[in-house]
């Protein structure tokens, strides 16, 4: 999502070379599941995708045991998360937990057990636990949410009189000709980043339903061009060029936006609340704020992209199913510990205490609260390879190298272009 998150993700990978040995005394390689270890301790298998929170996992692994005598043996490959999954289940060695993504479940709930009447679903926000089920039941505890929106400067909003966020693009239109008249620059986006493209783009997919358009496109129904909402797409796309860096944006990078907001020098980026530490550890007394992206003049289509990206589902081969269970269960009663206070982590749970989590974080959990969330990014199903692809069409826009149309039958030409390589893969 952003050059510092994947440097740091690999710096955690090596890190955690090493983790499974700290957390469990053993190799970590899956052979330890429905075992006992050689002085009749239990043994749960872990499987994470993502070295994200490695950091977290450590305390977990060594507060687990100390609670519970039951030693959490904790894996986070290296190699392709899911090849290395799906070896697993072949070979008879799958781990007793594992870590799957939202848009994982339609295929993955098949080698999942039935969550559905543990008490925690009853915490969790409805868009969350949609996430991780399938046909009504439920196979992941989520665990991570994050949100994808506009981050303002309210300092500069109020140089500039502006005295609410806009609900509308028109009301946005407007703000950014108050800050201009103010002598403030309204935008200013890195559109060198691959990653924050794959964003934006995302956005028109969710206001017409992203996992049926998707199906759509991939069917040949529609096509980039007949999307109900990719002129109101370049329509904000032109603010974000007309009031910020202009064509100069494909050659602004994560760094650059970063520094330039944090030290006040533009209004508003086209992010999330990821940014929260990297915002915080530039200014962090800087006042924030986080509002949806508005794409028509319909107040009730501003709704924030709202993504539960983590869960935590049982494999059903597990032999220590009650077992796992109940460390989902103690994983969800210590949320407010290990996610929300240890790593910042926002947790779509309905009992948890977010005041420390920081102004973005607060105002996303405002709109999930108010019901005015979209449930994904609009990006998860997209045919792989795709994310990157779009970044080329949409610079060529921006640089006035492509008009609407032509970017669209580009976007399109590569979209079938994954598609048609998935299909000859299978």
């Amino acid at each position: 999502m952003k050059s510092k998150r994947v440097v740091a993700m690999l710096a955690a990978v090596m890190m955690v070379m090493s983790l499974t040995a700290g957390c469990s005394g053993g190799s970590g390689d899956g052979s330890a599941q429905g075992e006992e270890s050689e002085g009749g301790e239990k043994i749960l298998t872990v499987y994470q995708g993502t070295a994200q929170y490695s950091e977290m996992i450590e305390q977990i692994c060594k507060d687990y045991k100390e609670e519970t005598g039951v030693t959490l043996e904790w894996e986070i490959p290296s190699d392709d998360p899911y090849t290395v999954l799906k070896a697993r289940f072949a070979s008879g060695e799958a781990p007793d937990i594992i870590d799957l993504q939202c848009g994982d479940y339609d295929t993955w709930y098949e080698r999942c057990v039935d969550l559905s009447d543990e008490s925690w679903t009853g915490h969790v926000y409805e868009s969350s636990l949609n996430g991780g089920s399938y046909d009504g039941k439920v196979y992941g505890l989520p665990y991570a949410m994050e949100g994808s929106g506009i981050i303002y400067n309210k300092e500069l909003f109020a140089q500039a009189g502006i005295e609410s966020v806009p609900t509308t693009i028109t009301e946005l239109r407007e703000v950014c000709e108050k800050l201009e008249a103010a002598g403030i620059q309204a935008f200013g986006e890195a559109w060198g980043d691959w990653g924050f493209l794959m964003h934006i783009l995302g956005i028109p997919f969710t206001y017409e339903g992203a996992a049926e358009t998707s199906e759509r496109l991939t069917a040949g129904e529609e096509t980039f061009s007949d999307m109900e909402y990719m002129d109101d797409f370049f329509d904000f796309y032109d603010l974000t060029l007309d009031y910020g860096w202009g064509a100069e944006s494909i050659g602004h990078h994560y760094d650059d936006q970063a520094n330039s907001f944090a030290q006040g020098e533009i209004a508003m980026i086209k992010q999330g609340t990821w940014h929260t530490d990297t915002i915080a550890s530039i200014n962090p007394d800087m006042d924030l704020g986080l509002f949806a992206v508005p794409l028509t003049d319909d107040p009730g289509q501003t709704k924030l992209q709202v993504s539960t990206t983590r869960f935590l589902s049982i494999s059903n081969t597990s032999e220590n199913q009650e077992e796992a269970k109940k460390f989902l269960n103690w994983f969800y009663e210590n949320a407010q510990t290990y996610m929300i206070e240890q790593m910042s982590i926002i947790a779509p749970y309905d009992n948890l205490d977010l005041s420390e989590t920081g102004a973005l974080n607060m105002d996303m959990n405002a709109y999930v609260e108010d019901g005015m969330v979209y449930d994904s990014f609009g990006i998860e199903e997209w045919p792989s390879g795709f994310n990157t692809d779009q970044a080329e069409p949409l610079q060529a826009y921006a640089s006035g190298v492509m008009d609407r149309e032509e970017a669209c039958q580009t976007l399109q030409e590569l979209w079938n272009s994954r598609v048609s390589s998935s299909s000859s893969e299978e």
